[in-house]
């Protein structure tokens, strides 16, 4: 089964304490004791980011490792010259936020997108937050340009339509979405709440999840000259 968790912001990078969706990834594997790798590619392997994730994973009980480009590797690291092999192994790989164009260009030029497109059809779930969300799309709403404001990104494609992520908590990025669809910018886009996260079986959307009130996915298209959001039924973390 290829799976996609989406989660539109929270967990280990943004919440203090536990999260619900920490232990969802975790538990989405059928392992009680899987093997779970953290890609940091959009924060530059930000160190902080990488200790989190160790510690949230693993007081999960999950198995742990990390891939970085940017730092030296050590002792929780996956050699780059053989990351097929180990990413191959895994249970999850999760993606960090960040800046999501410059990740996609590393991953490009190193062909890990390649290796994530064969993890994903042999069964390895992948999740992300925030830029680990959008790149799964064939279009994300971001600001990994550094200007001022949201721009339309290409992204991965491998889930149809667009994406926007920290929905209700970034009022400009509705603004945006919406002005974008109506430029006919991006497709047809699902933007996801902080707090809330989309699992996609396949390229359909099979639940939502949300771990605060009010937290919820929305599709968001046009019809005929209007912008039109319709939010999706949760499942309560």
């Amino acid at each position: 089964m290829q799976r996609i968790l989406a989660i539109g912001g929270g967990g280990f990078m943004m919440e203090d304490g536990a999260s619900p969706v920490d232990a969802l990834v975790r538990d989405l594997t059928g392992k009680a004791h899987p093997k779970v790798c953290l890609l940091a590619t959009p924060s530059g392997d930000l160190p902080a980011h990488i200790g989190k994730f160790h510690q949230a994973f693993g007081a999960l009980g999950c198995e742990t490792a990390h891939l970085a480009f940017f730092r030296q590797p050590d002792a929780r690291s996956i050699p780059v010259a053989d990351a097929r092999a180990h990413l191959l192994r895994q249970d999850a790989i999760y993606v960090g936020g960040g800046n999501t164009k410059s990740a996609l260009a590393v991953w490009r030029d190193w062909g890990l997108d390649r290796v994530l497109r064969e993890a994903w059809e042999a069964g390895v779930l992948l999740a992300g937050m925030s830029a680990g969300a959008m790149c799964w799309f064939e279009a994300g709403l971001t600001d990994s340009y550094w200007s001022e404001g949201h721009r339309p990104l290409d992204c991965l494609g491998w889930l149809p339509g667009g994406s926007a992520v920290h929905y209700g908590s970034e009022p400009k990025r509705r603004a945006t979405l919406h002005a974008a669809l109506r430029a006919r910018a991006v497709p047809p886009s699902l933007a996801i709440d902080d707090h809330a996260a989309v699992l996609y079986a396949q390229t359909s959307i099979e639940r939502v999840y949300a771990w605060r009130d009010g937290a919820t996915a929305f599709r968001v298209g046009m019809e005929e000259d209007a912008v039109v959001e319709s939010a999706l039924a949760t499942q309560r973390l």
